[in-house]
């Protein structure tokens, strides 16, 4: 009994051979086929995020979150503008509320937007008693700032809600050959969850300091799909940069 237990303490001790999975692609997700089919010798295998490699170009601001309305004459006449698709901070969102402004006759920095660092809400400042922006519009801008639907006039407003500029709190990365995770207590393929140390537009270079193992449910693998949501579950929108997953398979 004694020489059975030694001898599962150095099994385990040994370094046990894997094999390295490498997936790149430019979409949300993505597979890989195996041919010929790759059988596992015996079904207790695991596997773990090895690295993980994108940019950081998931937008904040897309067409169902981005319209705005703003007259420059008292609201007898409005325009319709839109943020364009991207990554944006306040600053940037009042940047380009400014261009947008005098691209069709108005004046700069009549229309401010500012953030309250202190109440995380955001501050609307109208200069000139002829401007106004109109947040009342279908799939509006408001959403993001914390405003409330309704045309505001000359004066300092701070929005009524916390600002929702970052609505990805986690990325989860989910593989079809893996089991044993959970979300909110409800089963799910995910293999590794990390929120990203870069700025909008950087680098992504995500790379574990302990790998977490977690069980493969098949004893065969033809196709392989890794795919990445938020925390929510939604598909992440890479907007076609280039992604490359890389996974450790190993007996245990």
């Amino acid at each position: 009994m004694m020489e059975e237990h030694l001898q599962r303490l150095v099994e385990r001790a040994e370094p046990r051979s894997g094999f390295p999975i490498l997936l790149t692609g430019r979409q949300t997700k993505i597979s890989t086929e195996f041919q010929p089919t790759f059988q596992f010798p015996t079904r207790n295998y695991e596997m773990a995020l090895n690295r993980l490699e994108t940019y950081y170009s998931f937008p904040n601001i897309k067409p169902e979150n981005s319209h705005f309305r703003i007259s420059i004459d008292k609201g007898k006449t409005w325009t319709m503008m839109s943020i364009p698709t991207g990554c944006y901070e306040i600053t940037a969102i009042n940047t380009t509320i400014q261009r947008l402004i005098e691209e069709n006759g108005g004046k700069a920095k009549m229309i401010n937007l500012l953030p309250n660092v202190n109440t995380l809400k955001c501050i609307l400042d109208i200069k000139n008693e002829n401007y106004q922006i109109d947040f009342t519009v279908d799939k509006c801008i408001r959403t993001v700032l914390g405003f409330d639907a309704k045309i505001y006039k000359q004066g300092r407003h701070e929005g009524n809600r916390l600002v929702d500029i970052l609505h990805i709190n986690s990325i989860l990365v989910h593989c079809n050959i893996v089991g044993a995770s959970r979300v909110n207590g409800r089963e799910a393929p995910i293999i590794y969850n990390f929120f990203p140390n870069a700025a909008p537009g950087d680098k992504i270079v995500e790379i574990p300091t302990n790998l977490i193992y977690v069980p493969v449910i098949v004893d065969a693998i033809s196709t392989l799909t890794c795919w990445l949501t938020d925390q929510d579950g939604e598909p992440l929108d890479l907007r076609g940069e280039q992604v490359t997953i890389s996974l450790y398979v190993r007996p245990c």
